[in-house]
């Protein structure tokens, strides 16, 4: 248990929680594990669990071109899958376990069992999300500043077609 409570209070999304919210929080998570090289879930799998990773790495990936795109390597204490606790939609991107990893599932249905500790996550989530958005909008200003195109608004956090 101590374990899991230090890498749930390393997380980035549990800022300015206390020992029993991180408890609470812990009560209502369950282990997940995946081999080298196995995927977590696929862009546009639909999914409302977030994980935090205990040990190992996972590699969070986009399709692009008919090419997995790398966007992120996470490691201990690193959360993903956020979107799917505030979007009931589909995975904006695809995640795989690039060595034996073990995490911690927070799925929404039991989340809503710590209104407390839940109202702290999505606060989080939501600066998290907002830092995610202001990056993403440097991107576009400098691809359009270096004579990128840009692409269409409605276009843009739409997930693609798979083949």
């Amino acid at each position: 248990m101590d374990i899991h409570l230090k890498a749930l209070s390393m997380s980035k999304c549990f800022k300015g929680f206390g020992m029993e919210d991180l408890k609470q929080l812990l009560a209502i998570t369950t282990k997940a594990s995946w081999k080298k090289g196995q995927d977590i879930f696929i862009e546009g799998d639909s999914g409302r669990d977030m994980f935090i990773i205990c040990a190992g790495k996972v590699k969070i990936w986009r399709e692009n071109a008919g090419h997995d795109l790398a966007l992120a390597s996470l490691s201990v204490g690193e959360s993903f899958g956020e979107m799917g606790l505030v979007d009931d939609g589909k995975r904006s991107a695809g995640a795989m376990a690039l060595e034996d990893t073990l995490a911690l599932r927070i799925c929404y249905e039991r989340l809503m069992e710590a209104p407390d500790a839940a109202s702290l996550l999505f606060r989080n989530i939501a600066k998290a999300l907002a830092e995610r958005l202001n990056s993403a909008n440097d991107i576009i200003v400098f691809q359009s500043q270096s004579g990128g195109k840009t692409p269409p608004l409605s276009t843009i956090g739409k997930p693609r077609p798979r083949p």
